[in-house]
C-alpha cells in the first residue's frame, strides 16, 4: 500500500498508510513513539511488519492503538499488536462491547438497511464483505484489555490526538484529529469511497453499514467546525482539500 506520508519535522508526526485497496489503516510516527490508528484486519499483519521494517522501527515502539469503531476490518490486528507491543489499545465505550465479542457483532450493531437490496440492484455490492471475509474479518480475535474514553477529550499519547466521538455508522464511533499534523482519522465516520455502492469522494457509508444514518450526518456538522487541512479516511483515498469541505460535501450527498 503507498504510504501517505506528511512533512515529518521533530513536531510534525509522519503518517504511514497501511491496509490494501478496501480498507485503510494507519501508522503514525510521532517521534519516540508509534500510534496506530485502527488495526486492518488480521491479514494486514505481514504489510504492518513490513513498514515498521522499512522505518526501522521495533513493533514495541507501538504505544498506542486507537480504534475508530468496533467494526472487524478496523479491529483485525489490535489483540495481537496489544500482546506483541504492550500497547494500549483504545476505544470509545459505546463501541467496548464489540472489540471484547467482534464475532458477535450483530449483539449491539445492526444496519438500517439489509445488503441484499444493494446487491439485488448492483451484484459488485458483494465483493467488499466477501473480500474482508478472505482476509479474515470472521475470525478476528477478542480484545482482552482496553482503555475507553465517553466525551471528547484529548488523549495523552503521543501527538496529543483529539478524540472526537462521531457517532451513526456505530454507537462509538469516533473521528481522531492529531493537531500537530493537521490531520483527521475519520474512520468510517466519513470515507471517500463506498465500494457498496460505487461513491467515490467524501460521503457516508450506505444504509447497508450504518446504523443510525440520522445520527451519522449530524456528526458530519459537528467536525465541520474543526480546521484540519487532511482528512485520512477508513476507506477511499486521502483528502487534503480540509475536513470542513469534506464534511460538506457528505452532508450534501445525503445517505443512500
Amino acid at each position: 500500500m503507498t504510504d501517505f506520508t506528511s512533512s515529518a519535522t521533530a513536531s510534525v508526526p509522519t503518517v504511514h498508510r497501511l491496509g490494501d485497496q478496501l480498507v485503510n489503516f494507519y501508522l503514525v510516527d510521532a517521534g519516540p513513539a508509534l500510534v496506530l490508528v485502527d488495526a486492518g484486519l488480521p491479514a494486514h499483519w505481514d504489510r504492518l511488519l513490513d513498514t515498521l521494517r522499512r522505518i526501522d522501527r521495533p513493533i514495541t515502539d507501538i504505544a498506542a492503538v486507537l480504534i475508530t469503531h468496533g467494526h472487524p476490518d478496523h479491529v483485525g490486528l489490535a489483540e495481537r499488536v496489544r500482546v506483541a507491543a504492550g500497547a494500549e489499545v483504545w476505544v470509545h465505550e459505546s463501541d467496548a462491547p464489540i472489540l471484547a465479542e467482534p464475532r458477535r457483532l450483530t449483539k449491539v450493531w445492526k444496519p438500517e438497511r439489509s445488503l441484499l437490496g444493494y446487491a439485488v440492484r448492483r451484484p459488485s455490492a458483494l465483493r467488499p464483505p466477501l473480500h474482508l471475509a478472505r482476509s479474515g474479518a470472521l475470525r478476528t480475535p477478542a480484545v482482552r484489555q482496553l482503555r475507553t474514553f465517553s466525551d471528547d477529550r484529548q488523549l495523552d499519547l503521543p501527538g496529543a490526538p483529539l478524540a472526537v466521538h462521531t457517532p451513526g455508522h456505530t454507537r462509538g464511533s469516533t473521528s481522531y484529529l492529531f493537531p500537530g499534523a493537521a490531520t483527521a482519522f475519520t474512520g468510517d465516520a466519513l470515507v471517500t469511497l463506498d465500494s457498496v455502492v460505487g461513491r467515490v469522494g467524501p460521503c457516508v457509508i450506505c444504509r447497508a453499514f450504518t446504523q443510525d444514518s440520522g445520527a451519522a450526518l449530524a456528526s458530519l456538522e459537528k467536525i465541520a467546525g474543526y480546521e484540519v487541512g487532511t482528512v485520512l479516511p477508513g476507506h477511499g483515498d486521502p483528502w487534503t482539500s480540509g475536513l470542513a469541505a469534506a464534511a460538506r460535501e457528505a452532508v450534501a450527498g445525503g445517505i443512500r
